[in-house]
Formats: structure tokens, C-alpha cells, sequence
């Protein structure tokens, strides 16, 4: 609840795509309700010729260039709101994390570098009683 006060978390963006949908709605069903409405103007002949292809072509355009043109107003803020998300995701991954310290454990120290087992490679030599000793060799694809 603190991040939300604090607008570290953001509710616009699920608000951006819901105002994108009703703009696409009313995009899409203005364009087409135009072409409609000026096709049938045509048809009965109650509107000017050329006035009639310009609203048949501004329904077209509201359809496509419009839908488009909205498409990509909406994406930007989703972007810039995108952006402060990951922001907000770098600040606490750069912040030092602190531990609390139990005093009523004991923890064993790892043993120093010197002692410490590690695994063998191909290439070591292993002496065992002042003797080398090699390693068994791996195969080509290391199968073997």
C-alpha cells in the first residue's frame, strides 16, 4: 500500500489501455458510421457530390489513420509509465541490502583458500605418495 502513495506503482497504465479501447471504439464506429451516413446521402442524392466523397473519405481516415494515430499516442504512455517502472526496479536493485545479525548462532568461517577442495580439471597432476598420479582423461565430447 506504501508503494501506491508513494507512486512508486502506477495505475495509469491499465487506465491507458482502457481509454485506448473506448478512443478505438468510438474511432472505429465514427468512421464507419460516416461512410454510412454519406453513402446513403449519396445514394439519395440529398448531399453535394464532392462533399459526399470528402465525408466518405474523412470516415476512411478516422478508421485507419485515425485508429493508428491513436494506437500511438496510447503506446507513449504506456512507454513513458514503462520507463518508470523499470526506473523505480533499478533504484531498489542498486540499494544495499542489510542483514540482521544473530548473535545467538555460530556460523563456521569457511576454511581458507589453501585447503579448500576444488574439482578437477583434465590437465592437473595429482602425486599421491611422491608419485603422478594423472586424472582419467575425458573423451573428445567429454561422454567418456
Amino acid at each position: 500500500m506504501s508503494a501506491y502513495f508513494s507512486f512508486e506503482r502506477m495505475i495509469t497504465p491499465s487506465f491507458v489501455k482502457v481509454v485506448y479501447f473506448l478512443g478505438f471504439v468510438v474511432l472505429t464506429a465514427g468512421g464507419i458510421g460516416l461512410m454510412v451516413w454519406a453513402g446513403l446521402q449519396l445514394n439519395d442524392a440529398s448531399i453535394d457530390r464532392n462533399l459526399g466523397w470528402r465525408s466518405v473519405a474523412a470516415g476512411a481516415a478516422a478508421l485507419v489513420i485515425g485508429n493508428i494515430v491513436w494506437r500511438v499516442a496510447c503506446e507513449l504512455w504506456v512507454v513513458l509509465f514503462g520507463i518508470h517502472e523499470e526506473l523505480v526496479t533499478l533504484r531498489y536493485a542498486s540499494q544495499p541490502v542489510h542483514f540482521e545479525r544473530h548473535f545467538d548462532r555460530v556460523v563456521e568461517e569457511p576454511a581458507p583458500i589453501a585447503t579448500q577442495r576444488r574439482e578437477l580439471q583434465p590437465r592437473d597432476l595429482v602425486t599421491r605418495d611422491d608419485q603422478i598420479v594423472a586424472p582419467p582423461r575425458a573423451g573428445v565430447l567429454g561422454l567418456s
